[in-house]
């Protein structure tokens, strides 16, 4: 046995350890015990791959997760591109009692962003797009494509670029107006089709909408213009933004299992997991003819959760909030009442922006692909450096004309760590019933968490993870020299 396999397998015999006295004492009471004494967490202990250098993040999660009654969570971990941690935590299923694996597939959200991102840098490098290119134009928008009755072209859509959307300086302002990714039944009410309307309708419905302001001048998160380039990568490639992304972005790196996920329980893909709302909340379905929900609580939109991620130690956090005016206050037509996170929303008209699903280890062999610019598998060192840039001025500057201490680039939350030109990037997101983050530092260390359930409760955010992981990252003073990627081949 060589050297690194015998540290590999010592440390996976070690993790059994990893939760102690000292994790149950900081998680506090029965609930833990709960936890630690499930099927489930047993489990986890055995596919973890994982060592007793990593108790710190076993801590971290387990009393997130336990405040806030998660029903699971799933960790990868990599240092200088190796996966050197990963488990499952808790129930994929809880009332079926199945356990979450590390490679459980997981709505993740507003991370599918920078894989959007990464596809449009894939088109910029080949010379078939150009950031600076207007959307208007590339889509075809002038063309016979009508707003609805009474509405009326806004004459700024036509200075809309890639940059812009990539950077969220487009011009819309979902806190000033509305987020039109969230609003199925009005739109399809606007036009007399179906609900929920396909992205091309939720385009045309907002050709007839003011922007809330000039585009580029100042930023403001966009799931809409997300959804635009997604459109853009169709029209230049002739197929679909799934397989695009898939054959381009994913399969080159060893992904083979990330898809667009499905809004109805009824759809749920092989290893998904089940999403749950903390008390079974339920709304009216934004698709037609939906069958009842067997949630047991009817309750009203479950309040926006804060995405962001910075640096732990440090003030603020980049506004990104999903599930804001979920559906529509007004039905189109008789609907059921549903859970929340089947059939609230239309996850497929979400491809581009928070459409995807995908297992802790898919997100960080992403991450790890993307660590070294100077010889990553994904894009030239140069596209790179372009996607990290900060905006053009005067989005993200101080008032002294000084770039602030975080900003959004291309797909990426950025934060400069030091002063030779390191970072951390990161993307969260956020639905009801998904909690998600991913996380690339500047020295080395990647990691994604996500979860089945987020909270709505203000005095436990689900943003406490992100300092929580840092702390974790912060604790390991050996980081192990095997690579535990081969292990998760068979599971592509």
């Amino acid at each position: 046995m060589n050297e690194t396999n015998r540290d590999a397998k010592a440390h996976f015999a070690m993790t059994i350890g990893a939760w102690s006295r000292r994790g149950f004492l900081r998680t506090g009471g029965m609930a833990a015990l709960a936890l630690c004494r499930s099927g489930a967490w047993a489990q986890s202990q055995k596919d973890s791959g994982a060592a007793s250098a990593f108790a710190a993040f076993d801590g971290e999660i387990q009393e997130f997760m336990s405040a806030r009654k998660v029903p699971g969570g799933a960790l990868a971990v990599v240092k200088d591109g190796r996966l050197v941690y990963t488990r499952g935590y808790g129930w994929a299923d809880r009332e079926n009692k199945v356990p979450v694996k590390p490679t459980s597939l997981f709505r993740i959200a507003s991370i599918s962003k920078p894989f959007t991102a990464v596809a449009v840098l894939k088109l910029v490098e080949a010379g078939k797009l150009g950031l600076n290119a207007r959307v208007f134009d590339l889509l075809g928008l002038g063309a016979g494509v009508l707003p609805p009755a009474g509405g009326k072209l806004d004459e700024r859509w036509k200075q809309i670029t890639v940059r812009h959307l990539l950077n969220h300086t487009g011009g819309w302002d979902r806190d000033k107006s509305f987020d039109p990714m969230f609003r199925s039944r009005q739109i399809a009410a606007a036009f007399g089709v179906p609900s929920p309307p396909s992205p091309s309708v939720i385009i045309q419905y907002m050709l007839g909408k003011p922007l809330d302001f000039d585009p580029g001048t100042r930023y403001a998160y966009s799931n809409f213009g997300f959804c635009l380039l997604g459109r853009v990568i169709e029209k230049i490639t002739g197929t679909s933004y799934e397989n695009y992304v898939r054959e381009k972005v994913q399969a080159p790196i060893g992904i083979k299992r990330m898809r667009i996920g499905a809004s109805l329980a009824a759809k749920r893909a092989e290893s998904e997991v089940r999403y749950y709302t903390p008390n079974d909340e339920t709304t009216r379905s934004v698709f037609d003819n939906s069958p009842p929900s067997r949630s047991r609580r009817a309750a009203s939109n479950p309040p926006p959760t804060e995405e962001g991620s910075p640096r732990a130690g440090t003030s603020g956090q980049i506004p990104s909030r999903e599930g804001q005016g979920v559906g529509s206050t007004r039905a189109a037509s008789p609907t059921a009442e549903v859970s929340w996170p089947y059939g609230g929303f239309c996850q497929e008209s979400m491809d581009a922006h928070g459409g995807w699903i995908a297992s802790a280890v898919d997100l960080v062999r992403f991450a790890a692909a993307l660590q070294d610019s100077q010889h990553s598998p994904l894009l030239k060192p140069e596209t790179i450096q372009t996607m990290h840039l900060p905006p053009e001025p005067p989005v993200s500057r101080n008032d002294d004309g000084s770039l602030k201490d975080y900003y959004y680039a291309c797909g990426w939350s950025v934060r400069p760590v030091g002063t030779e030109g390191k970072a951390n990037y990161w993307h969260t997101g956020s639905l009801p019933g998904t909690y998600t983050l991913l996380v690339r530092r500047h020295d080395g260390v990647s990691w994604a968490i996500l979860f089945n359930q987020r909270t709505d409760d203000k005095k436990l955010p689900d943003s406490e993870i992100d300092p929580a992981l840092h702390r974790a990252a912060d604790a390991v003073t050996d980081w192990p020299k095997f690579d535990l990627f081969a292990r998760y081949k068979s599971t592509l």
